[in-house]
């Protein structure tokens, strides 16, 4: 009785243990970055928003290598624009086998036109809507000190919490799971099954990397991932701003493909925006419109028109959306 009564206050003080652990871990970084307006949200509770637990990623809805993820790290209110929810529409409606997160850092309530466009997108079985409290997203990940110690003097540059924290944030969530890194500004009108560990050139002039995935299951992807997140944690406070997505991929190529020769390099595509993107014509031929879409991974966005072609850009647009986002284009077609 009495060996039951120390094995029992023994396992007791680990798990205290493990506990505290855990909050000290979590307070030491909020205390770090917890002035900075910027990054308010990382460290705040949410307030509407499921929140994404640790446990989760055991149950079925993650499927390793073979998700696709949304993020939204703006610490502004929460909100899906009607053609921000028919990107995730299109990801689930043409990809059936795979599971498709919006995760956000945000804590505010969603308006009520937001919460329209959840619940309409909760009506496909594989999506989910979460919050990420990141402070806790990158405990006991490689990036963990890294955060904590430089962050918040990055985050003094807004442009760079926009685009570059927002890629960093990415290949950490595919570090940790593997799967597709998608942007919100486009229709997915097909499935993505066949991708495996690649990167798309947003246009040939930049050659900046806008999407990306890892295939986790092979050799090749998690020594591509485990790099990518080497590289980031040798960027600091002197030399970030010279760093970007794109920057950290090519370094990482260099080192597998050129320094240590690894044969699998081939594994890894990069795709030309002309293999990945398609922008419609400016025209009502559905067999033109067909066409492209047959033989597009994504059909872009546009968010700016000039005077003699807005008519048509959205009139195709929305022949597009009412295909490959049904329910959205239902609900919101002439907000589209």
């Amino acid at each position: 009785m009495k060996k039951r009564r120390v094995l029992f206050i023994l396992s007791s003080l680990l798990g205290l243990t493990a506990i505290v652990r855990i909050f000290w871990k979590e307070l030491s970084i909020e205390l770090t970055a917890i002035s900075s307006k910027q990054l308010y949200c990382y460290w705040s509770r949410s307030n509407g928003i499921v929140e994404l637990k640790q446990g989760e990623w055991d149950e079925e809805m993650l499927i390793p290598s073979r998700c696709i993820f949304f993020h939204n790290t703006n610490c502004s209110p929460p909100y899906l624009t009607p053609r921000q929810a028919c990107a995730v529409e299109s990801a689930a409606k043409n990809n059936h086998n795979l599971n498709v997160f919006v995760l956000f850092f945000a804590t505010d309530q969603l308006s009520e036109k937001s919460k329209a466009f959840i619940d309409i997108l909760q009506t496909y079985d594989n999506v989910y809507i979460r919050r990420v409290h990141l402070s806790t997203y990158v405990i006991d990940t490689p990036l963990e000190n890294w955060f904590s110690i430089n962050v918040q003097e990055f985050s003094e540059n807004h442009d760079w919490l926009r685009k570059d924290f927002h890629d960093y944030i990415r290949m950490l969530t595919l570090w940790k799971f593997g799967g597709v890194a998608l942007n919100l500004n486009n229709i997915i009108p097909t499935s993505l099954d066949e991708l495996n560990t690649f990167a798309v050139a947003q246009d040939n002039q930049s050659a900046d990397v806008d999407v990306f995935g890892v295939d986790t299951s092979t050799n090749f992807g998690m020594n591509f991932v485990n790099t990518s997140i080497k590289v980031i944690k040798n960027i600091n406070v002197e030399n970030y701003s010279r760093y970007n997505i794109t920057r950290v991929i090519v370094e990482v190529l260099q080192k597998l493909c050129y320094e240590q020769y690894d044969r699998e390099c081939k594994k890894f595509t990069i795709y030309s925006p002309e293999k990945f993107y398609s922008v419609l014509p400016y025209s009502r031929n559905m067999d033109k419109l067909m066409k492209v879409m047959q033989n597009a991974k994504m059909i872009y966005s546009w968010t700016n028109y000039s005077r003699d072609t807005k008519a048509d850009t959205m009139a195709t647009y929305r022949i597009a959306a009412k295909l490959h986002c049904p329910k959205i284009y239902e609900y919101a077609g002439n907000q589209l």
